[in-house]
């Protein structure tokens, strides 16, 4: 049950869920293998339009190596390994603690 399925889905969900949804959303997009971690927000001047998107973390489990992996996005726009972890729990972990300033800042 650690591996990607709807039910890690929402865990994550659950887990980066924003105390204030009308001002930010977090939202977790299947991708393949895995999942990305969107932060979502309003125009900022309150116009009416579509809300920014920041993709925050990308995580992808290794069938092979049953294994995930954690990547943080550069400012170039290309993904980087953070670290591999041995459980979805890790990741979560790792996201929430942020000890390097790479996924919020």
């Amino acid at each position: 049950m650690d591996h990607p399925n709807d039910i890690a889905a929402k865990r994550l969900e659950k887990t980066f869920a924003s105390p204030v949804p009308d001002k930010v959303k977090n939202v977790v997009e299947k991708t393949r293998g895995g999942y990305i971690l969107v932060e979502k927000r309003p125009p900022w001047d309150s116009s009416p339009g579509d809300w920014t998107r920041l993709q925050v973390a990308k995580i992808i489990y290794n069938k092979s190596g049953d294994v995930w992996k954690l990547y943080w996005m550069r400012a170039s726009g290309k993904w980087n390994l953070y670290e591999e972890c041995e459980s979805l729990g890790n990741v979560i972990e790792t996201i929430r603690t942020d000890p390097q300033g790479c996924f919020w800042g």
